[in-house]
């Protein structure tokens, strides 16, 4: 089998693996994440659902190297990407290179995308610095053609709705082939009627078989994916 970055994985692998991972921020009297274990498959998605303030979105950020992890170990495909460093609390996020960090995706709530460029500025910007491809810009147009927006690839975020924002956000993320795609809570801010354009998406992209961890408080949206 060969997942979506043309890595060689076996039938029934965990494409992600969490093992006994601790996060505390530095002063705190005791750890936000403590000892958590669980592995998601290659092909699947999971769905994580709790109260606010119970670490949820802590523990996509220490998946994506967004925050540094005190104990315990985060693998990808068996191979070990990041091991807790009792010490680190203060520091602003792992030590994870360039390479590593496209392996995991994320998509945030707040859509994150530069007003300053364009949709196909926001979703090429990416690979070009950071994995160094010249020509990402008809891989971009493929993207957007999948969740139905290219026609809006001049547009400016501004010029946009809310789901379709959070559409781009998700090419963004899926350009730089991730391995497993992390989503924090990315319908919260939006309408009803617009929540229906990005579950969409989502249900595509289940469909396709992307790994994919998913944090959302709408048990509807949590059962409909």
């Amino acid at each position: 089998m060969t997942d979506a970055a043309g890595k060689q994985t076996q039938a029934g692998q965990a494409s992600l693996g969490i093992a006994h991972l601790v996060k505390q921020y530095a002063n705190a009297d005791r750890p936000v994440l403590n000892d958590i274990s669980f592995d998601v498959p290659h092909g699947k998605v999971f769905v994580i659902v709790g109260p606010s303030g119970s670490g949820k979105s802590t523990l996509l950020r220490t998946i994506a190297g967004l925050e540094p992890i005190q104990g315990g170990t985060i693998s990808l495909n068996g191979e070990v990407i990041e091991t807790g460093k009792p010490g680190t609390e203060s520091a602003g996020r792992s030590k994870r290179s360039s390479e590593l960090r496209t392996r995991v995706g994320m998509v945030f709530q707040s859509y994150d995308l530069f007003p300053n460029k364009t949709v196909l500025g926001n979703i090429t910007m990416a690979p070009v610095l950071v994995q160094k491809r010249d020509k990402s810009e008809v891989e971009a147009i493929r993207l957007l053609e999948r969740v139905g927006l290219a026609d809006r690839k001049d547009s400016w975020p501004h010029e946009l709705s809310g789901g379709q924002r959070q559409r781009v956000a998700i090419c963004r993320a899926l350009i730089l082939h991730p391995e497993v795609l992390l989503f924090d809570e990315v319908t919260a801010a939006l309408d009803p009627e617009m929540v229906r354009e990005v579950l969409d998406v989502m249900l595509e992209l289940a469909d396709s078989g992307q790994t994919m961890l998913i944090v959302t408080h709408e048990m509807q949206f949590a059962r409909a994916i």
